[in-house]
């Protein structure tokens, strides 16, 4: 089933949560602060980057009231499954979103934050559209290339067919001839380089050589 998201403006007014410190996030981004009880009450909790699963801070469906700079992602499940819930301002009160006690994973959305490069080099470089790059090599035929399970950069590859001919062509290949899409993945590698939610990916794609 697919990932519902509803996208919501929470009322404003009161004042943001001041700065946090998670790490991998810098300078003045977005900042999450999420309480365990109503009208911002009780114990707290305040994130300034993408957190796959709030159990990693005890924090896990417990958030009943939340103040937001910037613009959030709210998902019910780990790894920003299930459904999802984009928000901006304070929320005084979840129950009135059916997210009181449902909260497991957020990240934030749009412009005011940058993570921190990754000093790893890229496993599978090469040349693509917004920093793409190669994906492992596949098994080798006449005319074609097979990919049981393509991935870039250790990411699976969003279905559809575009990302399938951009996977191909990023391969120095021709188009996509035939893929399958029956798995899902947390998260996935889109067509122009960018990490994506829970998606269907791609399995046994197979490239024209030319």
């Amino acid at each position: 089933m697919k990932k519902t998201i509803l996208i919501l403006t929470a009322a404003a007014g009161l004042a943001a949560a001041g700065a946090a410190g998670a790490q991998g996030w810098s300078g003045r981004g977005p900042s999450a602060t999420l309480y365990d009880r109503p009208e911002f009450g009780g114990r707290e909790v305040t994130i300034s980057g993408p957190v796959e699963n709030l159990s990693n801070y005890g924090f896990n469906d417990r958030a009943h009231s939340l103040r937001l700079q910037g613009r959030w992602r709210l998902c019910e499940h780990s790894d920003f499954g299930g459904r999802c819930v984009e928000l901006t301002g304070n929320v005084p009160e979840l129950q009135t979103m059916g997210l009181a006690e449902r909260i497991t994973s957020l990240e934030p959305i749009g412009g005011g934050y940058r993570p921190r490069p990754d000093p790893r080099p890229d496993p599978f470089p090469g040349p693509g559209p917004g920093g793409y790059g190669r994906g492992e090599r596949g098994v080798e035929g006449d005319r074609t290339v097979f990919f049981p399970r393509p991935r870039v950069r250790g990411l699976d590859v969003a279905a559809g067919a575009n990302g399938a001919n951009t996977f191909c062509r990023n391969q120095g290949l021709g188009s996509a001839v035939y893929y399958d899409s029956n798995e899902r993945a947390p998260r996935a590698i889109g067509p122009e380089g960018q990490v994506v939610g829970s998606s269907t990916v791609l399995r046994d794609l197979l490239c024209r050589r030319y």
